[in-house]
This record gives structure tokens, sequence and C-alpha cells, in this order.
């Protein structure tokens, strides 16, 4: 006997950040509109660290209305089947099972070049191994632009979904509590693991993109103070919170400033915490990068340059306030969940797409110079 589902989702519970956020928002809109949703853990090699456990928020899934845990035993059929994140899969997983789906999508939640422009996965093991492993062909879904214009460098050897698969957001769960930006006294601050890529390269890129002093109050959240001491940050001034110590949406509607800066080694996907932050109602002032994904809803400028922008905004409060306001607008038209049950009908059908029509990040000779560098760093991991 087969079980059929209108969506199977396929993942490794052991994400903690934007991922596992993401399927979170996906599955339970899908469920509140009514579908049957599959939902299998994947046991992925390599990729997690032995002490990591599954996510709760995953977890708890289980437990809404149109959710059903996926028997590895009995034959399960889907009109769409959702691999979530490509890294978990490059190695395999130790518990695959067959797939039978009109359509199979890799949800991309991490472009595959790394902002020094080395490739972080091999999309073509990925592809093979779902092969392999789950007997489905399966298209590459983009989360974002910047994430689409990296894949487009590997066309037409890989095959994407015509439209993005972006992150949503359940609006009445990002509702902002507390007015902000009304005085020069301004809380600044950003949430985020305890992970060298997700913060400055150095101490005083860190320090200088969180700058405190007597009209700014910095918070973070997610990340201990021991982390910012080896990184040679002083957070003495600092309110430093660990992970989780406030909900996520109480912690951001704290805040004025979301001031956002990672490492030159990271590329920002999507920056889900930023779409957060804005929904809230703060001001953002963000690495460049992340231009491609928010343009005109931020402020974008060096770390050492936060200041001053900060400064502009206690000088013209009401703009700021406006611009913010103009932001959490547009957050709510592009990614409020209400658009997700006509994408995935959109999804079900889709063919792909091989066009390099749009923005690409490297031409063919280039991606595949930078594949062929990626085989040989892992030949050397083995051989040391």
């Amino acid at each position: 006997m087969t079980t059929k589902y209108d969506a199977l989702i396929l993942v490794d519970p052991r994400f903690m950040g934007g991922t596992a956020t993401a399927v979170d928002s996906d599955v339970r809109t899908l469920a509140a509109a009514g579908l049957k949703i599959g939902l299998y853990f994947v046991e992925g090699r390599g990729f997690f660290l032995p002490e990591e456990t599954a996510n709760p928020k995953l977890t708890a899934l289980f437990d809404l209305d149109g959710v059903e845990p996926v028997s590895a035993v009995v034959p399960a059929r889907a009109r769409i089947a959702f691999f979530h994140h490509p890294q978990p899969f490059q190695k395999g997983v130790d518990n695959p099972i067959r797939v039978d789906a009109d359509t199979a999508v890799i949800v991309c939640h991490q472009a595959p070049f790394k902002g020094d422009g080395a490739l972080d996965y091999d999309p073509f093991a990925i592809q093979r191994r779902i092969r392999e492993q789950f007997g489905t062909s399966a298209l590459w879904a983009p989360i974002s632009g910047i994430c689409r214009a990296q894949f487009r460098s590997f066309a037409p050897f890989l095959r994407l979904t015509t439209q993005d698969w972006p992150n949503t957001f359940h609006i009445e769960e990002w509702t902002p509590k507390r007015e902000k930006l009304v005085c020069p006294h301004l809380t600044v601050g950003r949430h985020g693991r305890p992970h060298a890529d997700k913060w400055g390269d150095t101490a005083a890129d860190i320090a200088a993109s969180l700058p405190a002093g007597p009209h700014t109050r910095i918070r973070t959240m997610g990340t201990d103070t021991e982390f910012f001491e080896q990184m040679g940050v002083d957070v003495s001034d600092w309110d430093v919170l660990p992970f989780n110590a406030e909900p996520v949406v109480d912690f951001l509607d704290s805040l004025d400033v979301f001031s956002y800066f990672h490492s030159a080694r990271w590329t920002e996907t999507f920056g889900r915490t930023v779409a957060e932050a804005m929904l809230l109602g703060a001001r953002c002032i963000l690495d460049p990068s992340l231009k491609a994904t928010f343009g005109k809803h931020a402020l974008y400028c060096a770390p050492d340059e936060v200041t001053q922008v900060l400064d502009r905004i206690r000088n013209d409060l009401v703009g700021a306030r406006q611009a913010a306001a103009e932001a959490r607008a547009w957050c709510i038209e592009t990614y409020a969940t209400a658009s997700v049950p006509a994408r995935l009908e959109a999804f079900a059908t889709d063919t792909g797409t091989t066009s390099r029509r749009g923005p690409v990040t490297a031409s063919p000779l280039t991606a595949m110079r930078k594949w062929t560098g990626y085989q040989r760093r892992r030949q050397h991991e083995k051989a040391s």
C-alpha cells in the first residue's frame, strides 16, 4: 500500500538556524492550507557534529494536523518532494527512502560559492547522491537572487526551477509592539550563531559594527561572551544574551537598528535574520553584499562607517521611521506565507530551466575551475 501526500519534506532535523525556521514556516503554512504533508528526517553524513541533536522546533511539526511521519518501509507518493539544504546530502544519508514524486527540488538554503569565491559544496555530487539514494532527479530551487546568479554559473549543466523558493513569514507573529527610532538614544544589535563566518573578520570590524557609546546601547543574542573575548572584542559595555535567552521576536523588537556584517568568507544566501528585523520595524545597516536581496530597504556601508550612519539616522529620525515602515511593508508583500500555496502549485508542474539569462556570478569556465579546485581540496583533506 502506498501513502499519498501533497508534499514530501526531507530535512536533517539538526539544523538550528534559518534553514530550520524556513522549513517550520513552510510546513505550518502548507498544513494550514489543508494539504497532506509527509515529513521525513534524514541522517546526513559528515555535515553535523556528533553531539548535535534534533531541533525541537522541527520535531514539533509532527503535532500539526495534516503532517505525518513518512515510513521508511511503506512507499510514499507525492506531487512534489522538497530536499532541504544541499549539504547534508553530499556524502549521502544513512536512512534513504524511495521518493516517488511528480517533481522534486533541492531547496538551496546555502549558495554554492563562499564569499571568497571558493566552491562550498559539489552540486553535481549532491544531485547524483539524491538520484542514487532516493531514486529521483531533482531541480535546484534557489532561495534568492544571489543564490540563482551563482547557480546560473553552472548552466546548462544544472537545471533550476523557473522561480525562487524564498523564505516566508507568518506576518502575525512578526508584529512590532514598540515604537522605534523615537529619540537619539538608539538600541543597536543583532543575533547570530557563535561561528566566525557569521561575524566580521577582525575584532576591529566586529566592534565597529556595534559601536557602544553614550547614546548607543548594544544588544546581541545567540553568541556568548567567551566567543567575543576569543575574537579579541571588548563587550563589557554590551548586553550579551545567550542563545534563546529571549524569544527572537522580543529581542528584535527591543532594537531600533539592526547592524549585520559577516566574514568575507561567508555568502549570506538570503538573510532571514535581516527580514525578521525589518518586519519588527528596525532600521537595518548591512554588509553591501546583501543589497542584491534587500535593495533600497536598508543602509549599506563598511563596518567602520556604522557610527557615521547612526549619526545620520539620529539627525533624521522621521525619515528613518518612514524608511523602516516602507521596508516592513515590502517584506510583508514579498515574503508573507500567503504566497506559499500558489508557489507550490507552480513548482509541482515546473520542468525547470538551464538558461543563463539574467545575472550570473561566474562564466562556465570559471565555475568549472572552481569545481576542480574543490575536488583537489577534498582529495588533499582525505590524504592528510
